[in-house]
């Protein structure tokens, strides 16, 4: 398998990157949208560069909180009108 721990650091700061121009869009309505792309393409990749952390032996842990937290997002995603959400 190839060493990629090399690329783990660089790859957070663009996630981080990519996490505050999602923040930032998201504070217009007309950019929301792609808001939350920026924000959601930040959570993937930090996700899958997780997983690619050598050493990583807490897979199914991980992949236990991935399930329970969506389940918690979708369901309050579908609960609270996008009204309802605060400025």
């Amino acid at each position: 398998m190839v060493d990629l721990s090399w690329a783990i650091d660089p790859v957070y700061i663009v996630t981080i990157f990519f996490f505050i121009v999602g923040m930032q869009r998201m504070s217009h309505p007309l950019t929301a949208r792609s808001g939350i792309v920026w924000a959601g393409a930040a959570m993937l990749i930090a996700t899958l560069v997780t997983f690619l952390t050598p050493n990583l032996t807490n897979f199914t842990l991980m992949a236990i909180g991935i399930v329970i937290g969506g389940g918690f997002g979708y369901i309050a995603a579908k609960r609270v009108a996008m009204t309802d959400m605060p400025q």
